[in-house]
């Protein structure tokens, strides 16, 4: 088994919306937030869809330290060590795929 395999990478899709309304503000979910917990060595939800110009919001809701670190894609995220209760904000302003993992339990699911 090749080592992509044996590590489970979790992945926030950002959804380019083509809608003509008048201003920027005017899309659909932007500026809102949408929270992913980090508890027992796993993201939930594991993978989600937003559109462009959401925060997602990670919360270590475990007791071990965790990471919010993304593996492809630009811009890079980096949360460093969030301790238990500590949370980390990112706001997606371009369209694609983004994936991420904890870097201190790289084979976290």
């Amino acid at each position: 088994m090749g080592k992509f395999m044996r590590y489970t990478l979790l992945t926030v899709l950002v959804c380019g919306l083509v809608l003509q309304l008048s201003t920027a503000s005017d899309l659909l979910g932007q500026g809102q937030t949408v929270n992913v917990s980090i508890v027992d060595n796993a993201f939930n939800p594991r993978t989600i869809t937003i559109p462009v110009g959401t925060t997602v919001q990670w919360t270590n809701n475990g007791g071990a330290p965790h990471t919010v670190t993304s593996t492809s894609g630009s811009p890079a995220f980096d949360s460093g060590t969030l301790s238990s209760g500590e949370t980390f904000r990112h706001t997606f302003t371009t369209a694609g795929e983004f994936s991420y993992r904890c870097s201190i339990h790289p084979s976290m699911t």
